[in-house]
């Protein structure tokens, strides 16, 4: 019994001991296995675990912490992330809305352009025109000198006075236009915040200030029939029958107009009035059976009566 006894207790220790060796073995790969699994820790600069398994397993309990303190991280950061792509989302719609509106800018900017080339080049057109009126008014002004002495040495005192009377009237004319002129003037720069030369143009058209308050006269204009007009034959060529007078828009001459050519009464030709300056004007005698050119080259002066229109092609 005891034989068998001990016998048994022996095959157990063998037991046991191979056991322990296989555990032992076991036990020593799984180490290596964690150890090799766990090397990163050992260069890691916030874990720094140590080489032996004690010392790594041990260093190991700090990674769960720091996981925790890492994710925090991550979310926080994660938050931030969306609160920047927000922001962005928002200075990105502001951009676009900033671009539309300079584009629209642009747009307005251009045309304000185009329209200040435009009144650029209308304002010049005007200046060159007025240029021309002036030139043409100095002009006019010397015929009217020689006009007047030449009508001086041919008309009475009491024909004098009439033209006189006529040009009078052509005066207080100007004078209503005139201020007409400023009238608009006026209106104009009140409409551009009181500019006082909008465009470029001054206040009066004969170059005086304007007076303040100065609005547009009530002018009715009304066309008077026109008498008989004396005048003097300042030039004829026989030839082309083209004469020139010495009577103008001061009278009430117009182009196209028609009048009889009266000496002393008496009908010596049609004339068609073809141009009009000023004092002067210059007519295309008509064929007429009355017409006597001799007589009209000879003589001081003659009456132009209104007539019948003809039609021109």
């Amino acid at each position: 019994m005891n034989k068998k006894l001990n016998t048994f207790l022996r095959v157990l220790t063998v037991v046991a001991a191979s056991a322990a060796a296989v555990f032992a073995f076991l036990l020593k790969g799984k180490m290596d296995l964690a150890l090799t699994n766990t090397a990163w820790a050992v260069t890691d600069a916030e874990v720094k675990a140590g080489k032996e398994y004690d010392a790594r397993m041990t260093s190991l309990l700090t990674v769960g912490p720091l996981l925790t303190a890492k994710r925090k991280s991550i979310n926080d950061l994660e938050l931030e992330k969306k609160d920047f792509i927000a922001d962005v989302a928002d200075k990105k719609m502001k951009i676009e809305g900033l671009t539309a509106a300079n584009t629209t800018l642009e747009g307005e900017r251009a045309e304000l352009t185009r329209k200040r080339d435009e009144l650029a080049a209308q304002l010049t057109d005007a200046n060159s025109k007025k240029d021309g009126a002036e030139a043409a008014l100095a002009s006019t002004k010397e015929e009217l000198v020689k006009a007047t002495e030449k009508a001086a040495a041919m008309f009475t005192k009491e024909q004098l006075a009439e033209i006189e009377t006529k040009a009078t009237n052509a005066e207080q004319k100007a004078e209503l236009i005139i201020g007409k002129y400023r009238g608009l003037h006026a209106k104009v720069s009140r409409a551009m915040d009181n500019n006082p030369s909008p465009f470029g143009f001054a206040s009066d058209p004969l170059g005086e200030p304007a007076k303040p308050g100065d609005d547009a006269p009530a002018v009715v204009a009304v066309d008077a029939p026109i008498e008989n007009i004396l005048t003097y034959v300042l030039a004829l060529d026989a030839d082309s029958g083209i004469v020139a007078f010495s009577v103008g828009e001061a009278n009430g001459i117009k182009a196209k107009d028609i009048f009889d050519v009266k000496i002393a009464g008496k009908k010596v030709g049609k004339v068609q009035i073809s141009t009009v300056k000023g004092v002067l004007s210059f007519g295309q005698l008509q064929p007429d059976k009355e017409l006597d050119i001799r007589a009209i080259s000879k003589a001081d002066s003659v009456s132009l009566a209104p007539s019948t229109k003809i039609t021109l092609n």
